[in-house]
């Protein structure tokens, strides 16, 4: 005789399973038993004393009702309740519809499929002067060459920028989208002169140095300071300083004489910036990993705990102390990905007609870290 493994045990079954105990008293001769008159597989001695237990206590051997939202979910009404909802108010995310019109995420977005509406993100566009596009060509090539040299290189490298946090918060482009049938070709307006603060790091393969908070604009004075007191001391802390490159770009902070006669002294021949022994193409802060990788992780972050001032964003930041701590162990990952994004640019135009090529690989590092 053959057994048949039960899928579900039926109502049938499961009133012969608790009347086969209530007979023998025994877990096994019920296994038995129901073989016999089921030719089927037997359930386990617990299934077999929690059917028992069930019907001691509710009197009943079936599944109480299940809570929740029903399976059903996608019916003509839920699709004609979700398009009334996004002609409303097209921006809204698609777990704000799941809640609005009561149906499961999942459920959504099978909707939002048969319904042909699609989510357009808003891109953000930095515009590009001309001339632009040959410098930032002749440095793509210039500095994979070096890397074809010495792949070590990009591990020596630090890359550092200022990020601006803000009390209004930022654009997150992952959960900004539009919903319609059709590119709506969105834009965003942002306020500008709003209160802040603004902060330096600097990434590598060896960690972060940072973050840095500046009290005011951020000048020639004190963009030297903290390269006198915060990166060389750290950098010598971590490494033999003589190998290492340090990245900055064309903001006039870093293009002071001051600033530049310091890097030559500290850093010869091994500083890339505007002016300097290796030229950083401007405008270009698509080429670097704290643009598309750690300054959006960071500022997610950051404003997950809804600041109110200046205050909140300088002292009362756990991120700090915990987060920051989290970022740094992604910052060699991160700049294996960038190793790879800049050495696979063929043909090496790429870097400017397809200037993505590093944003998409760190945007994936970003989405895998959350």
């Amino acid at each position: 005789m053959t057994l048949i493994m039960a899928a579900r045990l039926s109502t049938e079954e499961r009133v012969a399973i608790v009347r086969m105990y209530y007979e023998s008293k025994s877990t096994t001769q019920v296994q038995r038993d129901f073989r016999k008159s089921f030719a089927s597989q037997p359930p386990r001695r617990e299934t077999v004393l929690d059917l028992v237990r069930k019907f001691e206590a509710t009197g009943s051997v079936a599944d109480r009702a299940r809570s929740g939202r029903p399976r059903t979910a996608n019916t003509e009404e839920s699709r004609a309740n979700l398009r009334t909802t996004l002609q409303r108010s097209p921006q809204k995310s698609s777990r704000r519809l799941s809640g609005e019109v009561g149906v499961s995420h999942m459920a959504v977005w099978r909707m939002l499929q048969e319904l042909n509406y699609r989510p357009f993100r808003p891109r953000l566009i930095h515009a590009l002067h001309d001339g632009d596009a040959d410098r930032r060509v002749e440095f793509c090539e210039f500095f994979l060459d070096m890397v074809d040299e010495d792949e070590s290189l990009l591990d020596r490298v630090y890359w550092s920028d200022e990020a601006s946090f803000k009390l209004n918060g930022h654009i997150n482009r992952h959960n900004c989208v539009y919903w319609a049938e059709e590119n709506p070709h969105v834009t965003i307006d942002r306020e500008v002169n709003l209160l802040g603060v603004n902060v330096w790091c600097a990434i590598s393969s060896q960690g972060i140095i940072g973050p840095h908070f500046f009290d005011g604009t951020v000048n020639s004075q004190s963009y030297l300071a903290l390269l006198k007191e915060t990166l060389l001391p750290e950098i010598r802390r971590r490494n033999d300083d003589e190998d290492v490159y340090f990245q900055q770009d064309g903001a006039p902070p870093h293009y002071a004489q001051a600033v530049r006669d310091w890097l030559d002294e500290n850093f010869p021949g091994r500083w890339i910036g505007r002016r300097g022994p290796i030229e950083w193409p401007a405008r270009s802060p698509d080429l670097t990993p704290p643009d598309f990788f750690l300054w959006g992780v960071v500022k997610d972050i950051v404003y997950a705990n809804k600041p109110r001032t200046v205050e909140d964003l300088k002292d009362e930041m756990p991120w700090v102390e915990y987060h920051w701590s989290y970022v740094r162990k992604y910052a060699a990952q991160c700049l294996r990905d960038c190793k790879n994004a800049w050495t696979s640019a063929v043909p090496r135009r790429n870097c400017f007609e397809q200037p993505n090529i590093m944003n998409k690989k760190l945007e994936y590092l970003r989405y895998k870290m959350k």
